[in-house]
Order: C-alpha cells, then sequence, then structure tokens
C-alpha cells in the first residue's frame, strides 16, 4: 500500500507545531489538511470565510466573522503556547488524616489500599485523606509557586484509574479546595504513573499530538516528580514516588480554559455503548440513581440528561439514515478526526470508555474529547508481554464494530470512504517520522527516572527492552495505518449469544458476520471442555445457518467452552467478539455455557 511521505518544507512547518511556536497559524492550516481533500468545500461557510477573510468596520479595525456554535468546536489553541514537554514539575505533597465530616479521615495507607476495578468492573469506592499541595523544583517548594509557604491542608488526596489500582504504584487525584486557588487554571491534578506502560511516555505522546487536531480538542500534560510526605505514618519528610505524567483532567473549568462553553453538558464515558440502558435516564426522573448511572456515563456538566438521551434514541432508530443522524447530533470533522486519530495511535480501548462527550449549552452537537492514551502504540509491548488477548481485527475499523453507532458509521459506505480520506490525510503528518521524533525527545526527559528507584523496581522490564519499544513506536504508525487501509475491506466480527435449553438439547447461536460488499460467510463451530478448543466434544464445519443444535447427551453435565469461525467466500476468516478469561489467560473468540 502506497505511503504518504513528508516533504522536507512540511517537516519543517510541523516541527514548529510540534514545539507549539505557532499555534494559531496552525490550527488554521491542519484544519486544512485534517478534511479530506474532496471533501474540502463542504465544510460549513461560516468557518471556511472566518479563515478566509476578515471584514473591515467603519473604522478599519480587521473583524472575523462570528462562527454559529453549531459550527466547529471553536477550541482556544494558545491554551497550550506554555507547555514545554522537556521540562519537569515538581510536586510536593504533605498527606495528612482529615475529618470524618468531610470524609478524609483516612490514613494515606488506606488510599492506597482502595480498589476501584474487580472482575472487570467499576467499582465507586474512593478513599480520601487531607493533603497539603505545593509545587516547586528538585530543591523544594518554592516561592510564588501554588501551596508555598502554608501549612494548612489545602486539598484531598485519593488514588485515581481502574485497573490500575491493583499495581503496586498508584496514580493520585489532588483536589485542590476553593481557597487554594488553582494551579494552571486547574483544581483537579491528575498525576499518572502508567503503569502498564513500560516508556511511561505514551500518554504525554497521545495528547501532545492531539493538540494538532483541528477539530477535536486535548489535554495539557506535564511530566511530573512527585514527593510525599505521609503524616498519617509518622513520616517527617518527602519520599520521592518516581516519576509520573500530570494531564490536564476536562472539568467546568478545563472547558472555560479552552474557550469552550463551562455551562454546556460534559460525559465521562464510563461503560457506554449508545444503546438505550435503564441506569441512565433523566435526573427528574422517577428512581433516578446518580450512582448508578456513573457505572455507565458520569455527568461532570450541565445536570439535564435529556439530549443525552434524545442523541441515544436517535443512534438507534434504524428508520434514520445515520448521515442525517451525524449531522444532526454530531460535528462530522470532530467524529472522524477522534476515530482516525485512535486509529491510527492504536488506541483500541476507547470503545466503550477513555474519551468525554461534549455539547454547548446552547447548541446542538455533541463532541468528542479523548482521555488515557497510555495504551497507544503498545502493539509491541504485548508482543513482548506475550499477551494474548488481542485479536487481529482489533487493529483496525472492527475494534469499534461492537459499539451500534460506529457500527453503524462503517456500514455506511460514505461514512466509511470519509474515515479513510481522513485516515490518509491525518498520515501525512502523524506518521514514523514525526512519532520517532518527538518520541526521541521524550526518552531523553523521563530516561534519569524510569531507570531509578522507586520506578525501575516496578517497570517489568529492563533497559534493553524498554529501548527496543521505544525503538519500534514510529514503526507502529505505518503499521497502524495498514491495518486500517486494509480492514475497510475485512469481514466484521460478530457476536456469540447466550446457549441456550430446548428440551433434552442445546441451541448454541451467533450473529451473522458481515462483509461491505455483501459476499457470504459459512462458519465452523468447535465445542470443549477447555478454553483452547482441544479434544472437542462437537465440531461442525460449513455452517450456513447461525445455530447449532446439540443433544446434551452429547456433553452430559459441567462447563463447556465453544467457538465459531466465520469465512467468507473469498477464503478470509474472522472470530466472534467475545472473549473469556481462565486462569489469567485471554480466550478470544471464545464463550462459555454451563448445563446442570
Amino acid at each position: 500500500m502506497r505511503r504518504i511521505k513528508l516533504k522536507p518544507a512540511y517537516l519543517a512547518a510541523m516541527a514548529g507545531i510540534f514545539l507549539l511556536l505557532a499555534l494559531a497559524a496552525g490550527a488554521s492550516s491542519l484544519r486544512q489538511s485534517i478534511i479530506p481533500n474532496e471533501e474540502a468545500e463542504d465544510v460549513p461557510e461560516a468557518i471556511a470565510e472566518a479563515q478566509k477573510n476578515a471584514q473591515q468596520n467603519d473604522q478599519g479595525f480587521q473583524i472575523a466573522e462570528t462562527d454559529d456554535i453549531d459550527s466547529g468546536l471553536n477550541e482556544d489553541k494558545s491554551v497550550y503556547a506554555e507547555d514545554d514537554p522537556d521540562s519537569l514539575v515538581y510536586f510536593y505533597v504533605t498527606v495528612r488524616y482529615g475529618s470524618e465530616a468531610k470524609g478524609t479521615n483516612h490514613t494515606f495507607n488506606e488510599v492506597n489500599n482502595a480498589i476501584r476495578f474487580v472482575d472487570d468492573a467499576h467499582l465507586d469506592n474512593d478513599v480520601y485523606a487531607e493533603a497539603l499541595v505545593q509545587v516547586g523544583n528538585e530543591s523544594g517548594p518554592q516561592p510564588g509557586m501554588l501551596g508555598y509557604g502554608e501549612t494548612e491542608s489545602n486539598a484531598t488526596i485519593r488514588v485515581r484509574g481502574n485497573s490500575s489500582t491493583v499495581m503496586p504504584q498508584k496514580n493520585y487525584k489532588l483536589s485542590l479546595n476553593d481557597e487554594a486557588g488553582t494551579w494552571r487554571g486547574q483544581s483537579n491534578i491528575a498525576l499518572n504513573k502508567h503503569a502498564f506502560d513500560a516508556t511511561r511516555i505514551r500518554n504525554k505522546l497521545y495528547f501532545d499530538l492531539a493538540k494538532n487536531l483541528s477539530d477535536v480538542p486535548s489535554e495539557r500534560t506535564q511530566f511530573a516528580r512527585l514527593f510525599i510526605k505521609d503524616e498519617t505514618s509518622g513520616a517527617t519528610e518527602f519520599v520521592d514516588y518516581g516519576l509520573f505524567t500530570q494531564v490536564e483532567v476536562p472539568t467546568k473549568k478545563y472547558l472555560a480554559n479552552h474557550g469552550l462553553d463551562r455551562a454546556g453538558y460534559l460525559y465521562k464515558v464510563i461503560s457506554f455503548n449508545y444503546e438505550p440502558n435503564d441506569l441512565v435516564k433523566n435526573f427528574d426522573a422517577e428512581n433516578f440513581d446518580r450512582g448508578a448511572m456513573d457505572t455507565v456515563i458520569s455527568c461532570r456538566g450541565r445536570e439535564d440528561n435529556a439530549r443525552l438521551l434524545e442523541m441515544v434514541d436517535a443512534v438507534n432508530d434504524m428508520a434514520l439514515d445515520i448521515n442525517d443522524i451525524l449531522d444532526t447530533y454530531f460535528d462530522r470533522d470532530n467524529y472522524m478526526q477522534w476515530l482516525a486519530f485512535n486509529l491510527l495511535m492504536g488506541n483500541r480501548d476507547t470503545t466503550m470508555q477513555n474519551y468525554y462527550l461534549y455539547s454547548p449549552l446552547n447548541g446542538t452537537k455533541w463532541y468528542f474529547i479523548p482521555w488515557d492514551g497510555d495504551t497507544s502504540l503498545m502493539r509491541a509491548e504485548y508482543q513482548m508481554e506475550g499477551n494474548s488477548q488481542i485479536s487481529d481485527w482489533e487493529w483496525g475499523i472492527a475494534n469499534y464494530w461492537g459499539i451500534i453507532l460506529h457500527q453503524r458509521v462503517l456500514k455506511n459506505d460514505r461514512c466509511r470512504k470519509e474515515l479513510a480520506e481522513t485516515v490518509e490525510q491525518m498520515h501525512k503528518w502523524l506518521n514514523k517520522e514525526t512519532v520517532d521524533q518527538m518520541v526521541d525527545g521524550y526518552y531523553e526527559t523521563v530516561k534519569p527516572y524510569i531507570y531509578a528507584m522507586p520506578d525501575y523496581l516496578n517497570l517489568q522490564h529492563n533497559q534493553a527492552e524498554v529501548e527496543r519499544l521505544i525503538s519500534v513506536m514510529g514503526d507502529e504508525v505505518e503499521e497502524n495505518y495498514d491495518n486500517i487501509m486494509d480492514s475497510m475491506d475485512d469481514p466484521m466480527p460478530f457476536w456469540l449469544f447466550e446457549a441456550e435449553r430446548v428440551d433434552d438439547q442445546v441451541r448454541l447461536s451467533w450473529e451473522a458476520a458481515y462483509d461491505f460488499e455483501g459476499a457470504s460467510f459459512t462458519y465452523d463451530i468447535t465445542v470443549s471442555r477447555y478454553p483452547d478448543m482441544r479434544d472437542p466434544l462437537f465440531s461442525q464445519q460449513g455452517l450456513i445457518a447461525t445455530e447449532a443444535t446439540i443433544p446434551q447427551s452429547t456433553l452430559e453435565s459441567g462447563e463447556f467452552y465453544w467457538r465459531v469461525i466465520a469465512t467468507r467466500e473469498d477464503g478470509q476468516t474472522v472470530n466472534a467478539m467475545n472473549q473469556i478469561e481462565v486462569n489469567d489467560l485471554y480466550y478470544p473468540g471464545v464463550y462459555s455455557f454451563t448445563l446442570q
């Protein structure tokens, strides 16, 4: 497949962008570079005119035309002007036992032992302590910086993240009190350890690259060192907790800082698939349970779910054309860029979580805001660790096939073509050359710290292995690009359904595999007592139907595992989207059932 290389002049321009020295000018040029060439004339007129022309008033001042509220995101890119990817911020946090009234009457040990993720489920298990947060340099807190000279607590501290809460090194959230003011306009300071990322640079790389998207906002990030004095255990000195990445948390303050509508709608997507859900109802509905809704999608802005529910209903109305849904409820440029960006970055864990949805109060459209990119460009590390839980189809567009919104988009020829064109245009600057350049700079910043205590003990890889991972991150972008383009012609995966007892038989059924050109499939089914499918008890090949019936006498009782492989008429195969975990091993494409 042909790859587009950057011209020297374009490389020079991009270098300026990555150094964030010309963001205001860059936003306009990148908008033009990312929008597909054939669609360029379809840019909303208000945006196109504002970019190309300015009008003079009677006094001769230059005044740009005002955009319509639904004509685009219009993020204020100047918020990133002071970012310095090579610098470090030093946080000094004194942890204290607080009060029962404020829910901070916990030791730091209790804070660290709060697990927020069990059996693949999110738990509402936040444990807080009081904290004095100060900012300084390698010598300690400094005059003129947050918390200098203060003795009273000005914040709370808790662990953040989900699956990472079971790891020895934790992520932390520092929430500043109102009287403490803000740090760089932020009152919520997220410090991420990235326990599953041996390079410790992926999250910063992800967000810094996202700053170059014209219609998708990013977050400010900063490499940081954290020192903690745990007064709840009697400590009198600060202890080095190593290297972290601070990332800006999308809140109302975030919206204001980025020139967006702080009075608007904002949701953190937790386990959300755009399907109707009894846990997601309006705030004034009978039996509304906010805590239950937060396990699916968490409201962080205006407390009114009517617009969200209306969008979900539209997405699930098969009588509506998906293009009409996109144009009415979403911003096409924002959606296509968000999807293309995550595909190129291989950030697979963005199907049901790890992003925000935002809509301005007086607008009508929803916008995607990225969140959590530390699994980006992770394929080589998965392979190095022998991670078996990822199917081949998850590296292309099929990764999003299980979500109804994305599936409807991908089934549409126009949308699929638009996505491919967006990927092509984005790949002109998001490619091996630019990623390698940024990765090399980040590695020089983090290198002195990840190979020192306490981080080296928990890195899970040696220096030679980390440097191998660093060396191939740019190559992964190219591999992802090839996978995306190839997957535009691949068969799409399907779901295995729950087994059913029908008299003295067991009925196993599954969804039909899908082909964009309407090709037909046959199916091979295997049933075994083992998840690796050895010693099959039942197998059948070449099925045209999407079900099989097995006499229970063939299986008797116990737990069983089954798998279906779909074969397209040209011989290409695809597995189911189901997967199970047995004894800490994952088996993609396999499902289970039990017979008494």
